[in-house]
């Protein structure tokens, strides 16, 4: 039997309120929307967190790809699509801090400073424009049956660029398909950090404190030649290749990330191998410096929900979340100081390297243009290891490309 005409007014009605009260409810709440570079199974959870903590904030996450997460997002700013929060990597933030599209983060820096590594990336001119999240430095991988079966000495791993350099030959010279020491080549962010490592160990630099381009100094001179006298005895290959070979028993030295802790425990979990600091230039000289990225929250200058925005950047910035997703992922580190006492992160010998490495680490430049001057690193790195030119010529070139590329990024 059809209701009457009288009571489908009044179900109308009543719908129509509700609908109304849906509508009102929904406008009170502050939708975040962050994107961000970890698999949703990681991050989901926290948010999940937050929103339980802080009901009257919802957040969408969406998840980006390091291939072409740089290019959406720059993408979505020239279309002013962009999110309220969002993830960078440490190289990429001073452009977008240059550019003026970040929320000035200088407050929370100042309650912060003491507490987290890796505010160096986030500060232009004076101020702060992002958040330490999680961070994670390069060491080196050894793998012990290799070094057994040169002759050396598996507990004792290369403390220097000698050590290095006679542990590589002596790997090498193992037989055909085995090498010493892993190079990057023909991948982008990736060869700049392995070499910088040893340019920094050595006193050497991009920049010096007065902004002067020292990229061709006798230091780094002095480190590219050493890391040319690897290359007889090196696999020169994109990292996927490297790992490869690591953990199928035909590479005995490569520098790399925590990520293969993760990798090889679940693809070769009877690989005899151990990690070391990066070997510095001498015993009585230089430093264990290797590169330490980091991963930043920012807040868009343009977000509709800057404080929501910012809570939610806290929240996940804070220690207690930051080593959940740590740990969760297996392949970097909280930017909170308070991992180097945990446990968690110093029991394990392997992972205690790692964290005892990044105490020595060294971030890029805070540039805009860094993203540029890492590719003329990168060509003067590979040039040299082709062959094709003189390490002095290269590294010539490079500061020459890097002064214009700076030129082009005037102080405001």
């Amino acid at each position: 039997m059809m209701p009457s005409r009288g009571a489908r007014l009044v179900v109308a009605a009543a719908v129509l309120a509700l609908v109304a009260c849906a509508k009102k409810d929904a406008s009170d709440r502050a939708v975040v929307h962050f994107w961000q570079f970890w698999d949703l199974a990681v991050i989901q959870p926290l948010v999940d967190e937050f929103e339980a903590q802080n009901p009257e904030v919802d957040v969408v996450v969406e998840q980006l790809t390091w291939a072409t997460g740089l290019e959406k997002i720059q993408a979505a700013l020239a279309s002013g699509t962009q999110p309220d929060l969002c993830e960078l990597g440490s190289t990429w933030l001073p452009r977008f801090s240059y550019e003026g599209v970040l929320e000035d983060l200088t407050t929370v820096y100042e309650a912060e400073r003491d507490s987290f590594l890796m505010w160096e990336s986030a500060l232009w001119n004076g101020r702060a424009y992002g958040l330490p999240w999680v961070q994670g430095s390069r060491v080196l991988f050894v793998n012990r049956a290799l070094f057994r079966r040169a002759g050396l000495d598996p507990d004792r791993p290369p403390q220097t660029w000698d050590e290095l350099l006679t542990a590589s030959q002596k790997i090498g010279e193992l037989g055909t398909g085995i090498y010493g020491f892993g190079q990057n080549i023909g991948e982008r962010y990736v060869l700049y950090k392995k070499f910088m490592a040893f340019a920094w160990g050595n006193g050497g630099d991009v920049f010096d404190e007065s902004g002067t381009v020292v990229l061709n100094s006798p230091a780094v001179l002095e480190a590219l030649e050493f890391y040319l006298k690897l290359a007889p005895f090196s696999l020169q290959e994109k990292q996927e290749v490297l790992d490869q070979y690591f953990k199928t028993g035909r590479l005995g030295m490569q520098v790399s990330g925590a990520w293969n802790l993760k990798n090889y425990k679940l693809e070769a979990p009877d690989l005899d191998y151990s990690v070391a600091l990066v070997p510095k230039p001498s015993a009585d000289h230089g430093s264990h410096a290797s590169f330490a990225g980091a991963e930043m929250l920012v807040v868009f200058k343009a977000s509709k929900h800057k404080d929501a925005a910012v809570a939610l950047a806290r929240f996940l910035q804070a220690y207690p979340q930051a080593k959940k997703l740590s740990i969760a992922a297996g392949s970097v580190f909280p930017a909170d100081r308070a991992a180097m006492n945990d446990s968690d992160f110093t029991n394990d010998p392997r992972v205690r390297v790692f964290v005892e490495q990044s105490l020595t680490s060294r971030t890029t430049p805070a540039h805009p243009g860094w993203i540029e001057m890492e590719e003329a690193i990168d060509r003067a790195v590979e040039e040299s290891l082709y062959g094709r030119r003189a390490p002095r010529w290269c590294l010539d070139d490079a500061a020459k490309e890097v002064q214009e590329i700076a030129a082009r990024f005037p102080k405001k």
